[in-house]
């Protein structure tokens, strides 16, 4: 697993080459170009402002503006969803090149995510946006906003290269994948916060199998000033989950490479 990831760092030319390709493929020949990474989130948030003005059951008693919490939870989920499907998918999108050439597979995972990390900076800067308009002051943590950036990483690229590595396979895990964002979505709190969970027995369980419920949160906790929620034993176990997501996904990936080329 450690050769692997230094394979990586050793053809980071490959690496930044196809992550170039994937980023140009996205925008090229649309009018909108990049203005489509702006364009999305701000559609889903005026959605869900829509839908809680119009069903009076749906409130939040947050002390900051409905705004900021609904896409803060929009630019984790966007870029965990978008950065699963990238990865589970880049075999098989990538399967002439894999069958035609060696170089490190995981390039191709890792390169995979550059159109999610690029559409997550244009939305960091939209926030800071929506902040500065609505008098909400922009804290100092959100320096550290890039941890929430690495954690959220590990774990979409762990579920990614797990579910992308038997894919290759059994054809069916991609019926899976789609099933998996649509209903991660309303499982997560993306459009709320989890403060009414906490006392709930099995929420920790929830936190450890979902590890995007404490990704979400600890983004707004470096978001958002003056923000609390879970706690540091809860961001620790959120963190630690992330972390044993991406390891086992790397054993997956690496005890499964060889078997690829056979299957496409």
């Amino acid at each position: 697993m450690i050769n692997s990831i230094k394979e990586v760092f050793a053809e980071k030319d490959l690496l930044l080459i196809l992550a170039k390709r994937d980023i140009t493929v996205r925008y090229k020949q649309t009018m909108l170009g990049i203005l489509w990474a702006v364009i999305r989130p701000v559609a889903t948030m005026f959605v869900f402002i829509f839908a809680f003005k119009q069903i009076p059951s749906l409130k939040t008693s947050e002390a900051y503006p409905f705004q900021l919490i609904l896409f803060s939870g929009i630019l984790i989920w966007n870029y965990f969803a978008n950065s699963f499907q990238a990865v589970s998918n880049s075999l098989l999108v990538n399967s002439n090149l894999i069958s035609k050439v060696y170089f490190p597979r995981l390039i191709i995972a890792f390169s995979s995510i550059a159109v999610s990390l690029l559409d997550l900076l244009i939305g960091l800067l939209v926030f800071i946006i929506l902040d500065v308009y609505y008098e909400n002051p922009i804290p100092f943590s959100i320096i550290y906003f890039p941890i929430a950036i690495l954690l959220t990483t590990f774990f979409s690229v762990g579920l990614g290269l797990i579910l992308g590595s038997y894919s290759i396979k059994y054809r069916d895990i991609l019926q899976i994948i789609p099933i998996v964002v649509q209903y991660g979505f309303f499982i997560s709190p993306v459009v709320y916060t989890v403060s009414s969970l906490l006392t709930k027995t099995w929420f920790n369980y929830y936190l450890i199998f979902n590890p995007v419920v404490g990704l979400i949160e600890i983004a707004r906790h470096f978001l958002l000033a003056g923000y609390q929620s879970i706690s540091s034993q809860q961001i620790l176990a959120t963190a630690g989950s992330s972390i044993v997501f991406f390891v086992v996904g790397l054993i997956i990936f690496n005890k499964r490479e060889d078997s690829f080329v056979d299957h496409l």
